[in-house]
C-alpha cells in the first residue's frame, strides 16, 4: 500500500469525522467550530447599536464612575460594587439602553480562584465589562496630553487576560491574535466624576483617555449563564514601580 494512498484515506476519514461533528451541532457549518467568539461577543471592529465599540467603553467608564463609593463606614451597601459586590448592586445606575454594564474585578493578591457574583439581567441586553484597562482623567494631575496617554496605555501591552462564556473561551492572550484583535487603543474622550467617586478625585467632567480589553457579550438567551474573566496586569518596565492589578471574577447571570 503506497504512502499516497494511506494519506488520502486519512484525509477522507478526517472529513467524515468533521462532517459528523458539524451535523451534530445543528448544521451550523463551520461557525460552531471556528467562529464561536463572533457568535458570542462583539469585537472592537464592530459598531454595536449604532455606536463604535470604543464609544461603548467610554460609556462603561462613565457608568463605572457614576456609582459612588461611600468610604469610612461599615455599611457595605454604600461601597462600590467592584470593591464590595452584592447581587442587588448589579442594577445600579443601569439605563433603558441595549447594553447592561457589569462591575469589573476587585484587585486581589491572589487571582487563582474567582470571586463569584450573581446578577439578574433583563432579556435582550448585551453585556459589557472591562477585563483589564484604564481610564485616566486630567483631574489626576497630568500636565499634558502625553502624560494622559501614557497613563491610558499603562500595562496594556503586557497584561495577561482571559474570558469565557458558559465555558467557551472568547479571549485569551495565549491565543495568537487575541491581544491585537480585542484591543481598544487608548483614545481621548471625557469622563465625569461625581462626589464620593471610587478614586477620590475632584468631581466634574474632564478630558480623559480610555483604553484596554473588554468583554462585550451579545444578548444571551433566557436562563442561567456564566461569564468568567481574569486579569494579570503587572508593570514590567517604567511606570509606577510595583504597579499591578490581579483579578478573577465569575458572574452567574440569570437572563429573564
Amino acid at each position: 500500500m503506497s504512502g499516497t494512498f494511506v494519506y488520502k484515506i486519512l484525509i477522507v476519514g478526517f472529513c467524515l469525522i468533521l462532517f459528523m461533528i458539524i451535523s451534530e451541532n445543528g448544521g451550523n457549518s463551520f461557525n460552531n467550530l471556528f467562529a464561536l467568539n463572533k457568535e458570542l461577543i462583539f469585537t472592537p471592529q464592530d459598531n454595536p447599536y449604532n455606536k463604535t465599540f470604543a464609544e461603548w467603553t467610554r460609556d462603561w467608564w462613565n457608568w463605572h464612575l457614576s456609582i459612588q463609593d461611600i468610604k469610612g463606614g461599615e455599611n457595605a451597601s454604600l461601597f462600590h460594587p467592584r470593591e464590595n459586590y452584592s447581587p442587588e448592586k448589579c442594577s445600579l445606575n443601569q439605563n433603558d439602553g441595549p447594553v447592561w454594564f457589569l462591575a469589573d474585578g476587585k484587585d486581589t493578591d491572589d487571582n487563582s480562584q474567582p470571586e463569584v457574583r450573581e446578577c439578574t439581567v433583563p432579556k435582550g441586553k448585551a453585556l459589557l465589562v472591562q477585563i483589564v484597562g484604564s481610564g485616566c482623567g486630567m483631574n489626576e494631575g497630568f500636565k499634558n496630553d502625553q502624560e494622559l496617554f501614557d497613563c491610558g496605555e499603562w500595562v496594556l501591552p503586557n497584561a495577561q487576560f482571559s474570558a469565557s462564556v458558559d465555558g467557551i473561551e472568547v479571549a485569551n492572550t495565549n491565543n495568537p491574535g487575541d491581544r491585537e484583535s480585542l484591543y481598544v487603543e487608548p483614545f481621548k474622550t471625557t469622563l465625569s466624576y461625581p462626589e464620593d467617586n471610587l478614586y477620590d478625585l475632584e468631581p466634574g467632567t474632564y478630558a480623559a483617555v480610555v483604553g484596554g480589553y473588554f468583554a462585550f457579550l451579545r444578548p444571551l438567551p433566557e436562563g442561567t449563564h456564566e461569564l468568567q474573566f481574569k486579569e494579570t496586569a503587572i508593570e514590567f518596565e517604567g511606570g509606577i514601580p510595583g504597579d499591578k492589578r490581579l483579578s478573577n471574577v465569575k458572574y452567574i447571570i440569570t437572563v429573564q
